[in-house]
This record gives structure tokens, C-alpha cells and sequence, in this order.
């Protein structure tokens, strides 16, 4: 998605408002733990602060599908992004997304977003998780602190 920012540096608009859906390909997704990305609402506002400088607005909705950390069923995803960034048109700044021609790509503002949203450790919380089967089963850690085991041996040694 493309925004043309000439009617904001000509004076023409005083801000630029932009809606659409946005799409990634199952190759955007391959070295990511998303397995399908539904359509991507995308709507904002961008705000000239300096013949160097833009603030940009966005709200992206959209509902990822992610496995489930234990029983690698996908789960659904629902994520509500809101943006407040101020770009930098300044070639020498590190974080300058590129502006030519006066025209912005927010493609990869969006894909930054969505990637850092994604949860390292996701679980469906369901009762018909099965957590024992043939010869395995699930074990859970009774104790709260790591130290707990210490600190039992520590008193049966104060015992002695």
C-alpha cells in the first residue's frame, strides 16, 4: 500500500488519511511461526511535523493462525495493533523506511508490527487437551521456586 505524501509537503492536505486491506503471501509466512494471516485492516492518518519528518498514525486488525505450543493445533489469533511512529525522511537516520518521490510504502511498517505481535508460547485453554496417552504422560512441577529441593536438603542437614 502506497501512500502518495505530495499533497502534505505541497500544503495542499494538512493530513493524510488512508483505509485498506493488506495481503502477505504463504512465502512471507515461511520463516515465521504464522501459519495463515486472514485480510489485514489498515487504516490511519499521517501528519507532516517538519519538511524532514512525518507522524504517522495506523490501526491494523487482523486474526493470525499459530499453533498450539503443546498439542500443535492452530489456534486462532485475533491482534488489535495501534501505531504511533514518527518517521525520519532523513536518509542517514537507521530507522528510515524509504520515501521516494514523495511516496510511502507501509507494507513493511505493517509486517514489522504483526511479526513483533506474534506470542512466543501460546496454549488453547481446553479441557480436552489430552495430557497422558500410551506410556507418556504430562508431569507437573508442584514446587513454586527452583530452591525449594535445596532448601529441603538444607534442613535435614540442620537436623542431623
Amino acid at each position: 500500500m502506497i501512500i502518495d505524501l505530495n499533497p502534505l509537503f505541497s500544503g495542499i492536505k494538512p493530513f493524510i488519511e488512508f483505509d485498506g486491506i493488506v495481503n502477505f503471501s504463504a512465502d512471507d509466512l515461511q520463516n515465521t511461526s504464522i501459519k495463515k494471516l486472514s485480510d489485514i485492516k489498515v487504516n490511519g492518518r499521517i501528519h507532516k511535523i517538519s519538511d524532514f519528518s512525518i507522524d504517522l498514525t495506523m490501526e491494523i486488525k487482523t486474526n493470525m493462525t499459530l499453533e498450539d505450543s503443546v498439542t500443535l493445533e492452530e489456534i486462532e489469533y485475533p491482534i488489535n495493533i495501534k501505531i504511533n511512529k514518527i518517521l525520519s525522511l532523513d536518509a542517514e537516520d537507521d530507522e528510515c523506511y524509504k520515501i521516494l518521490q514523495n511516496r510511502l510504502d507501509i507494507i513493511p511498517i505493517v509486517w514489522e508490527n504483526i511479526v513483533l505481535e506474534v506470542p512466543l508460547h501460546i496454549v488453547k485453554n481446553d479441557k480436552e487437551t489430552i495430557i497422558e496417552g500410551d506410556g507418556w504422560s504430562l508431569n507437573k512441577v508442584e514446587n513454586d521456586s527452583p530452591l525449594s529441593d535445596l532448601k529441603e536438603l538444607l534442613d535435614m542437614e540442620e537436623r542431623r
